[in-house]
């Protein structure tokens, strides 16, 4: 999995981001809420000493709904992941994609309105394929290991992580993020059941070793133009100064990672398209259908625990906690190796690299780590989400399943940058 190799982890330093709206270990809900709390008392004793246990009582209310845990998430938190997800529900309810929206992509956009993949041609007359929602840019490489005539094992040859922390910052060019997303096909064709003779036969090999049929891996470039506007400004401005900052990281990415091994490729509006599908798990048989019919009928239902698209079920999971790495441990490939191994009809993993807090002259990288598993059915599902609990927990990878929040877990594990 793209990752640090055994080397680049040793030199290569980045902090876990817990996610949005934390302080360290504290939420800025959770401190609002206990600063809320210690006021009350305060102005209520000021006042009169008497309104000092009321106030007390509503006090005591509010620390415990800071305090307070539900499935491993503060209660504000888990409450506004509940109001949120009913908004997602009344809001998109029936509607299907825009009838301009190519059938492969029309689920994706179901879960953002505003997602549109295009293609622009830069000066040398290649054409190129960004994504984007109209306040970042993306661009994504297809990579790959280049083949040996012994191929080396799967941890051996990992995508160097210093080369992507690397990426963050080209010449006068700032990214937002740089994202790696693999997606793994244990069974030997999505098509099978399970039951099918194929699928039983290869059964005993992917439990033994473990290998994955297909192993697909991205690396998405994600730019938001006010990070940078001097860069965008010095090559044209607007959308396509925009565009153009971004291709010179990716340009830059590509050169090295062919030397160092790999084979890059900077994907076209079509291969872009393909990877974001194939990356979502999107049934090809429903979206053929789809573009037959031309009926326009919404094809995803997100629920508390499930994103489902077509006849596939989906949940995700944010890495919460990271074990020890390196230094005798286990590595970041091994781990991303063992996770993307399950008996699913897809594993997709993504790590993304953000900017973090200025350190010596530089910024120490935030590295956010997600998880999708994906079932043709609910009873399927269930099944692999707790193979997926029980190997993770045997690593001491803390996963939080993104209960109420599973459109977001969906879109986080696909190569559009990374989530804000």
């Amino acid at each position: 999995m793209a990752s640090a190799a055994r080397t680049a982890q040793q030199a290569t330093v980045v902090r876990r981001r817990s996610g949005p709206g934390r302080l360290g270990p504290v939420r800025l809900q959770q401190l609002v809420l206990l600063e809320v709390a210690a006021a009350l008392v305060l102005v209520g004793y000021a006042v009169d000493p008497l309104l000092a246990a009321p106030a007390g009582g509503v006090a005591v209310v509010l620390a415990a709904l800071a305090l307070a845990r539900r499935r491993q998430r503060p209660v504000p938190e888990w409450l506004g992941a509940v109001l949120a997800l009913r908004r997602r529900t009344r809001g998109t309810a029936g509607a299907p994609a825009p009838s301009d929206v190519a059938p492969a992509l029309a689920p994706l956009v179901e879960c953002e309105p505003a997602l549109r993949v295009e293609s622009f041609t830069d000066r040398e007359g290649r054409h190129i394929g960004v994504v984007g929602d109209g306040t970042f840019v993306t661009v994504v490489l297809q990579v790959e290991a280049v083949d040996e005539p012994l191929r080396p094992r799967r941890v051996e040859k990992a995508l160097p992580l210093g080369l992507l922390r690397d990426a963050l910052d080209t010449a006068d060019v700032r990214l937002e993020s740089v994202q790696v997303v693999q997606s793994a096909l244990p069974s030997p064709a999505p098509h099978l059941s399970a039951q099918a003779l194929a699928a039983r036969n290869y059964a005993p090999l992917q439990a033994l070793t473990g290998a994955p049929a297909v192993r697909m891996t991205w690396v998405a470039l994600k730019l938001d133009p006010e990070l940078c506007p001097e860069a965008v400004a010095a090559r044209g401005g607007g959308v396509q100064g925009a565009r153009r900052c971004v291709l010179r990281a990716a340009d830059q990415l590509t050169s090295r990672l062919r030397s160092a091994g790999f084979r890059a490729v900077l994907l076209a509006e079509d291969g872009l398209a393909t990877a974001l599908s194939t990356a979502a798990n999107v049934n090809p048989a429903a979206t053929a259908q789809a573009s037959r019919s031309g009926t326009g009928a919404r094809r995803t239902v997100e629920t508390s625990r499930t994103w489902r698209c077509d006849d596939r079920w989906h949940t995700s999971y944010w890495v919460g906690r990271w074990p020890q790495l390196g230094s005798g441990a286990a590595s970041l490939p091994q781990l991303a190796a063992l996770l993307t191994s399950l008996p699913a009809l897809s594993t997709t993993l993504s790590l993304t690299l953000g900017r973090g807090r200025s350190q010596d002259g530089g910024h120490v990288p935030t590295v956010t780590g997600h998880i999708r598993v994906c079932g043709r059915s609910a009873d399927e599902l269930s099944e692999v989400r707790r193979e997926l609990e029980r190997t993770a927990r045997g690593v001491k990878v803390g996963l939080v399943r993104l209960d109420h929040e599973q459109v977001p877990g969906v879109l986080a594990t696909l190569p559009l940058g990374g989530t804000r």
